[in-house]
């Protein structure tokens, strides 16, 4: 068997939270940097500096940036998408795969002479039993997994994964899910399926090991040098260290405290450029910066309402003065990092026309939500307001936290009436995603903004049952199309992530497995 062409889906849910300021305090940790500045080549310790809490290593809630940031190096899944942008799939625990004509079902092959952390051999069983406990907890990455019904065990290297129902998009969402040690993970089961235990263990096959010694400020990883894929070039060490503000995630790295830095604004990371040892690096990432609108409640389930807030923001200025110019204005309502987009769509400020669509809100107020510790996230609903101000209408900024922006997905009626937010798309097929953003059927759990529309819903319904990418491409085509002309969300930017790094360090690179890159490419010079 051979890999066969991959059906990708979207790990959504992959934005920034929302919480105060907080700096770990690593004891015996230095950064590859000397007290002058330049660079230690070849140090064998990273520190990464990043922002917000790290609040579990269970990978049932990889789909959390901060997370899949650490779990990523530590967990592995069945497969994962090629680093080109060519709709290609290669193998990871799996190293083959068959998916039967029906769609109802994939073979997967397992790889051999892998072992978790503990020295326990990987097999069929662990399969089985991560799929199950994620879809039994029902949370978290289990959205990538709907329509799972059980998984056969033929023997410990081939499994069969059952699915309820035809879709072609199913073997995507595997890509985001990472297999975990079941004998480990069921010993601490206690009442609660292993979720407290998971917050400061690990259970994975991975090229780094986690430690115990987990928190909210960051943890450590170190090189597990029995990995299947050992490579003598990855750091001995990753120190992940929490720092929420990015002047000072700019000072430490100048300073030589961290080596990487994941949190700094655009303007404090253009300030780095042609500092000697360093190097800066804006990662044009699948993701998109979108204001989701509810279609379906209050003010906004107006069309008109949704075109007028639009046309009211000044993209051009927002691009220039806030994002430095780094990335680009949307074409359309994916990242320009894909395949699959219809003729584009650039977005522009018409405030002649939006003032004339907005009319009908009168005096209406509306609530703008955002996550105020993100700089950026806060300079683009400032200037949103503004925008609004300019055509007469008030607008309301409301911070929020990202968990707490999730708990309002579960209904229509509670869903934000405006919702700025980074939406990160984990691969370049994106049929899953739109699935899950634009099917009526996903409101209530993953459709950001209750939008429905009976076309979009019957060509997505389509494309989930067809094997072949060329027709799914054209179905593809025309959802973007019809969602777009629906206003469902204005699509503003693509996410062009900054990255401070010592200049020795490669495999600083977009990554479609993690926001914004994976750190199982990162090497040593």
């Amino acid at each position: 068997m051979s890999f066969q062409h991959p059906h990708r889906g979207f790990a959504l849910g992959a934005a920034i939270l929302a919480i105060p300021l907080v700096v770990a305090s690593l004891s015996g940790c230095t950064a590859g940097r000397a007290s002058d500045g330049s660079a230690t080549s070849g140090s064998s310790s990273v520190v990464v500096g990043f922002k917000h809490e790290f609040n579990t290593m269970d990978p049932l809630h990889a789909d959390y940036a901060q997370t899949n940031m650490v779990d990523n190096i530590v967990y592995e899944p069945l497969v994962q998408f090629d680093a080109a942008n060519d709709n290609k799939m290669v193998g990871m625990l799996a190293t083959a795969n068959r998916v039967s004509p029906d769609a109802k079902s994939i073979e997967f092959t397992l790889r051999e002479n892998v072992v978790f952390h503990d020295g326990t051999p990987f097999t069929a069983k662990d399969v089985k039993f991560s799929l199950d406990r994620y879809v039994r907890l029902g949370q978290g990455i289990a959205s990538q997994l709907a329509g799972y019904k059980s998984t056969t065990i033929v023997d410990d290297s081939h499994v069969v994964v059952n699915l309820s129902a035809p879709n072609a998009f199913f073997i995507s969402g595997l890509a985001d899910v990472y297999i975990m040690e079941a004998a480990a993970v069921s010993a601490h089961a206690g009442t609660d399926d292993s979720q407290g235990w998971l917050q400061s263990h690990e259970a994975g096959t991975g090229p780094y090991e986690g430690s115990s010694t987990s928190s909210p400020d960051g943890t450590t990883a170190t090189r597990f040098d029995k990995y299947w894929n050992f490579d003598a070039t990855r750091p001995k060490q990753l120190v992940f260290r929490r720092i929420d503000e990015s002047a000072t995630e700019h000072d430490e790295l100048k300073a030589g405290n961290i080596d990487v830095a994941l949190g700094l604004t655009a303007s404090d990371a253009e300030s780095l450029k042609g500092t000697s040892g360093l190097a800066v690096n804006f990662v044009k990432t699948p993701g998109q910066t979108e204001l989701f609108f509810n279609n379906s409640t209050g003010p906004t389930a107006d069309p008109k309402i949704r075109e007028g807030l639009k046309l009211a923001f000044d993209y051009a200025g927002g691009y220039s003065r806030i994002l430095a110019g780094e990335g680009t204005i949307s074409n359309g309502i994916l990242s320009p990092a894909f395949t699959c987009l219809p003729a584009p769509t650039p977005s522009v400020q018409d405030k002649a026309k939006a003032k004339q669509l907005l009319a009908g809100l009168g005096s209406t107020s509306l609530d703008l939500r955002y996550q105020s510790v993100d700089d950026t996230q806060t300079q683009l609903a400032t200037l949103f307001q503004s925008n609004l101000k300019d055509l007469g209408v008030n607008i309301n900024l409301v911070p929020i936290a990202f968990p707490d922006y999730l708990k309002t997905l579960s209904s229509p009626s509670t869903i934000p009436s405006l919702m700025l937010l980074n939406d990160y798309i984990m691969t370049s097929d994106p049929g899953a995603g739109l699935d899950k953003l634009y099917n009526s059927a996903n409101i209530g759990s993953t459709n950001k903004g209750a939008y429905k529309n009976a076309k979009v819903d019957a060509l997505l319904d389509q494309a989930r049952v067809t094997t072949d990418l060329a027709q799914r491409c054209t179905q593809y085509k025309q959802v973007e199309t019809q969602v777009e002309s629906d206003s469902a969300a204005a699509y503003m930017y693509q996410v062009a992530f900054p990255v401070g790094y010592r200049s020795d360090l490669k495999g600083i690179t977009a990554s479609w497995s993690a926001t914004p890159i994976s750190f199982q490419t990162l090497r040593l010079g």
